[in-house]
């Protein structure tokens, strides 16, 4: 049905079919429809019933449900406060209510215990940092608040050179919330110097290296280089290619991150949740599926290791911290500032495409798979090395116009492509339009949007330590306290923050936590909260783990714990549930 002929029925008797309509994006009253939700000719005219819901049970609305008050803490003799919280036991979801009331606590109490401070030997600044008085009256703030710089008979300026802030250095210096896969607030200090102004130049352009940073390493590699892969059906492309855009880690007791962080896409982020909608519309199909990933790396990045200086924002945070645990103060400050942060980095941008085939199309004009991928090849003609990494076996042939042609054309039905999906990190965001738009690559194009990495780059890869390293006994006058507490604070943050807590979505839908609030990811051709309408039957369901069962209790020194592969389990013919049903530590 066209967008025409649903407005017209709007004015009439069938005003629910247009709620529905509305319903699947197609916004009845502007005649405007979402690029990324649409159904391809083949569907629309091949596919002429009406929407309908899955044979599973009608969808209800589950509201979200917090726990019971905890007990209130004892007296903190810092912060002269006592605390008690609530967790989320089951997120709001299909529409149900939320949980928009607060999940945490503090009431004044009175205690008689001295609360031991860190001395400063330096000079004490209004943020309650410690600095050496020889950055007194040195133009810089040094202190976070400029209270280093008050009462100044003179300024004795340090640094009179006018230098750049590195490329990406906030970005850098930020949180990481290793659950989400999100950068969240800053918490060290990128604007603090000690007196340091010696330039370091990357090119024509002069920088000033902060305190915090041993080095950041300019240089290029990966221009215009890309590999190739082919899959043969959608099970395999997702379990290779799609899950790893928004995996959630699987962390043991003592929550290792993996020593190189492959940074990508969160599952709240709207660049994947397209890539994974219209992607999962070829789930039951016979469709081939060619990847294509080129990285442009452009600088590197390294932390110092010891004796961080905190950004004052972030260092007040943690000076207002009870040492007496309560969850919910140190939940909060894993939602603000992640759980972990960047001590190396590889920065630059990414540039990958999604080439979908029609199989029966392809093999019915006499072309094999390996046709395509030679077709693809030729049709980049940026001079790049293409490496194949896997593909079928297969005769080349010529003939390339009549694929290469389709590639990029939105105004004719297509007989051999039926998607072709971009997703573009770093650069500019000129560039990046223009690169994830339906067309394969040129050369121009990727040299500009290779100059533009260099001044707009992206975190690729990087090494990340726990939030709870930054806590020193240098900095903080209780720091074992603070950081056993960060460490139990972490186990729970991660069991409420999983996503294995949502409710299954209907139709190969992902589900994932925003907040208190499960959404799913759907399909293109199935809609609604939970997936649940749909022309299509006997979808694949992917397998989806439950949550992780309770440690056991400790024996011969190990603890263990398990999980099932029943949210929802694999079914016809879906994949199965990535990684191991059990952990021992």
């Amino acid at each position: 049905m066209s967008i025409t002929s649903v407005m017209s029925l709007c004015p009439a008797r069938f005003f629910l079919i247009c709620a529905i309509v509305s319903f699947l994006n197609f916004h009845c009253s502007s005649g405007k429809q979402d690029d990324s939700l649409q159904l391809n000719r083949a569907d629309v005219n091949g596919t002429k019933g009406r929407w309908r819901r899955s044979s599973s049970q009608v969808v209800q609305p589950i509201d979200c449900l917090l726990s019971s008050w905890s007990s209130w803490t004892a007296c903190d003799a810092c912060q002269k406060k006592r605390y008690r919280f609530a967790q989320v036991e089951q997120p709001s979801q299909f529409g149900g209510d939320p949980c928009d009331y607060t999940d945490n606590e503090s009431e004044d109490c009175v205690i008689n215990r001295p609360c031991r401070t860190a001395r400063c030997e330096g000079f004490l600044c209004g943020t309650g940092r410690c600095i050496n008085r020889r950055l007194l009256c040195n133009g810089d703030d040094d202190c976070g608040d400029q209270s280093d710089e008050a009462d100044c008979k003179k300024v004795y300026q340090r640094c009179n050179q006018v230098l750049e802030q590195f490329w990406g250095i906030q970005m850098l210096s930020s949180g990481f919330n290793a659950f989400t896969n999100n950068l969240e607030g800053v918490i060290l200090d990128y604007k603090y110097y000690a007196g340091a102004c010696r330039p370091q130049h990357i090119g024509t352009v002069g920088f000033r290296k902060p305190y915090n940073v041993e080095s950041y390493l300019a240089e290029t590699k990966g221009k215009y280089e890309f590999s190739m892969t082919a899959h043969e059906s959608y099970s395999n492309f997702e379990r290779s290619v799609s899950s790893k855009k928004a995996k959630e880690e699987s962390f043991s007791f003592e929550l290792i991150i993996p020593l190189v962080f492959q940074f990508s896409y969160s599952s709240s982020d709207i660049r994947y949740q397209k890539f994974a909608s219209r992607t999962k519309r070829f789930s039951s199909t016979s469709s081939r599926f060619v990847h294509a990933h080129a990285e442009l790396e452009v600088a590197q990045y390294k932390l110092k290791r010891q004796d961080l200086m905190l950004h004052s924002e972030f260092f007040q945070r943690i000076l207002h911290l009870p040492l007496v645990y309560s969850y919910g103060e140190y939940r909060d400050l894993f939602r603000d500032y992640g759980t972990h942060y960047i001590t190396e980095a590889t920065l630059g941008g990414t540039y990958e495409y999604t080439l979908i085939m029609n199989s029966n199309a392809l093999e019915k004009e006499g072309y094999d798979f390996r046709d395509v991928l030679d077709c693809t090849q030729q049709g980049v003609k940026v001079g790049v090395t293409i490496k194949i990494v896997s593909v079928s076996a297969g005769i080349s042939g010529g003939g390339c116009d009549a694929i290469l042609k389709e590639i990029g054309d939105t105004t004719t039905e297509k007989k051999f492509v039926e998607d072709f999906i971009a997703l573009v990190r770093g650069g500019a965001s000129e560039h990046i339009t223009t690169l994830a738009n339906k067309d394969l690559p040129n050369a121009e194009l990727m040299e500009e949007w290779g100059d533009a990495v260099q001044y707009n780059p992206e975190i690729i890869r990087m090494k990340v330590e726990p939030l709870y390293n930054l806590i020193t006994a240098n900095t903080f006058a209780n720091a074992a306290m603070l950081k056993q507490n960060m460490k139990l604070a972490l186990e729970e943050f991660h069991q409420e923050t999983s996503n294995c807590g949502c409710a299954q979505c209907q139709g190969n839908g992902t589900p994932f936590l925003k907040g208190t609030r499960c959404e799913c990811i759907c399909p293109l051709g199935h809609e609604g909260t939970a997936c649940e309408r749909t022309q299509r039957t006997n979808v694949p369901i992917d397998g989806n783990w439950s949550c992780w069962s309770s440690w056991t209790t400790s024996s011969g020194r190990q603890k263990s714990r398990s999980r099932e592969c029943n949210n929802p389990p694999p079914q016809n013919g879906g994949s199965p549930c990535p990684g191991p049903s059990q952990e021992t530590t």
